[in-house]
């Protein structure tokens, strides 16, 4: 082999092993995360939450939303003693929430429920998901938060799947959350260690490309009843996972409220225990508590929302059931309400 040869081979092994530990920086350090802090712009009274929930829904108007695809505003006509805040999961609506914001309505809460960004639109088979970004995200969660600090005396949060990785923000960034309620919340999915995730958060993010999987394959673009979108964006799943990656970087004991975490043991597709882990770590021991369903119960991912295209009937009288033991507060026979 001649030294010219050998020259040019040792100069293409210098580059890929340079782009070898390009590629280690990029995906397993935080070099390129999206800066999740909190950018907190309260709202003092009532007047001012319902003037910017008045906005949101007058713009949402003229988007082309599905009829139950937008924000929900279930509110007293006064300041409340406690706000909630619920966050929906990815690929659905405020709409699953419906029952759940009315159950607290009437407890005595002004309860909102607003749109995720590119959510709720008529089109089931939207390529929006694909424009979610972490930073989005946060700006959305904060907005929340915003509107219902003049809505309530303290703060409360809920959160369902990509909902509950934002309500775990919440907890962690806002300090007038005094309570937060995590239901499955996506913060690493089931089946993959949890050291697999950042570096495979990291690529769907800087990927100039998209994938689209069907959430039911058997039926693939079948599946577009009621209110759920049959296909969910990998790289809006990473936007999520943003959450994820910013909340491992959060020192322990940095949630200043309560926290109550909603297990599904018959939910595979949720990291059940690397939750409970993660929530226990950045929330002081006597400001945990932990719900469990039992396998028995039969419940998926989404038993909050109440139509049948998320489950038998039976599976959702069950999961109110559940809801209700869980919240400690009634809830609405869902049956009864279609």
């Amino acid at each position: 082999m001649s030294a010219r040869i050998r020259k040019v081979l040792a100069r293409v092994g210098i580059v890929l092993l340079a782009i070898v530990v390009l590629l280690g920086v990029l995906l397993f350090t935080p070099v390129l995360d999206p800066d999740m802090s909190a950018k907190p712009a309260p709202l003092s009274s009532y007047a001012e939450s319902k003037a910017a929930i008045d906005t949101v829904l007058a713009q949402e108007r003229q988007l082309p939303l599905l009829d139950r695809g937008g924000s929900i505003a279930d509110l007293t006509g006064a300041k409340t003693p406690v706000a909630l805040v619920i966050f929906h999961g990815y690929t659905n609506t405020p709409d699953g929430f419906r029952l759940v914001a009315k159950a607290y309505q009437e407890q005595g809460y002004n309860v909102w429920v607003p749109r995720m960004p590119h959510h709720g639109l008529a089109d089931k088979m939207t390529d929006d998901f694909s424009k979610l970004t972490a930073e989005e995200l946060r700006a959305y969660a904060d907005a929340a938060i915003d509107i219902a600090s003049g809505l309530g005396e303290k703060v409360w949060v809920m959160g369902l799947s990509g909902g509950g990785a934002l309500a775990t923000w919440a907890a962690a960034e806002r300090s007038e959350v005094a309570r937060t309620i995590l239901i499955s919340p996506l913060l690493n999915p089931g089946g993959y260690p949890a050291w697999e995730v950042p570096p495979m958060a990291r690529a769907l993010r800087l990927s100039p490309v998209d994938v689209y999987n069907w959430w039911a394959p058997e039926k693939g673009a079948d599946n577009v009843a009621g209110m759920i979108y049959p296909r969910y964006s990998l790289k809006g799943i990473a936007a999520f996972l943003g959450v994820r990656l910013w909340l491992d970087r959060k020192p322990a004991g940095v949630v200043k409220g309560t926290v109550l975490l909603i297990r599904n043991a018959g939910d595979a597709s949720i990291d059940a225990n690397f939750n409970e882990q993660l929530v226990r770590r950045i929330t002081p021991a006597n400001q945990v508590e932990i719900y469990q369903i039992p396998a028995s119960a039969h419940l998926g991912h989404d038993y909050v929302a109440p139509d049948p295209e998320f489950g038998t009937d039976a599976q959702v009288a069950e999961g109110y059931q559940q809801l209700s033991k869980a919240l400690g507060i009634p809830m609405p026979d869902p049956l009864k309400t279609r």
